[in-house]
């Protein structure tokens, strides 16, 4: 059954915001900072077209009493199918309630034609990533310059399409550094540049790459 939940307001007992998605243009709901930390995922992953917070009811029975579950994120990604995500401390994940939602989520997305998946810190916080998502992510549309995009570009193929970032920004040296370094951090957040995000703090020592294709 359909129906999005209303969110409560936040209480001591509990951790709830809303974080500015770079995707959807708009303030998403979460209720955790592992939810949190799975928006910036979903923002960074350019086979994510459109997500929504938990817009599923599903109603089902547990020790004799209706239920009503909420799973955590509506996903539809560029193959055109809708995912079902839940997102779940990994201490958690083995709680009987919680093992009880995710076979009935799995029911759900089954007959509905959706896949079901649910998601720990394991697949969310790996190493560096969500630490430089946060400065990727930082940078202003309006700081972007396509000119100086360009030419980023342009003398990263000149330097063997790899290079430090120190190494690019000394070939860069008529661009002003913190204009360097916001188009830059854009390419890199927009996949057009690559670098290891997952092993690597974001510094002037990180290997950036001509992404191929």
């Amino acid at each position: 059954m359909n129906g999005s939940r209303k969110i409560k307001a936040s209480n001591k007992l509990s951790i709830r915001g809303k974080h500015r998605s770079t995707k959807m243009r708009r303030m998403i709901p979460w209720e955790s900072t592992l939810e949190r930390d799975f928006i910036k995922l979903l923002d960074f992953d350019p086979t994510v077209i459109y997500f929504e917070f938990q817009p599923v009811r599903i109603d089902f029975a547990y020790k004799g009493k209706k239920r009503k579950y909420y799973p955590d994120f509506l996903v539809r990604k560029n193959d055109y199918k809708d995912y079902i995500f839940e997102v779940k401390a990994f201490e958690k994940s083995k709680n009987e309630q919680n093992v009880l939602k995710f076979q009935v989520g799995q029911k759900y997305c089954s007959e509905n034609n959706m896949k079901y998946v649910v998601v720990t810190e394991e697949d969310i916080r790996q190493g560096y990533l969500i630490e430089n998502l946060d400065i990727l992510s930082e940078v202003r549309e309006d700081s972007i310059r396509k000119r100086v995009m360009y030419e980023i570009r342009r003398k990263l193929i000149e330097l063997g399409e790899k290079a430090s970032i120190h190494q690019l920004k000394l070939a860069c040296n008529d661009i002003d550094e913190a204009v360097f370094e916001c188009n830059l951090y854009y390419l890199i957040y927009t996949k057009e540049i690559y670098t290891d995000l997952v092993n690597n703090e974001i510094n002037e020592n990180i290997i950036v790459e001509r992404m191929q294709g």
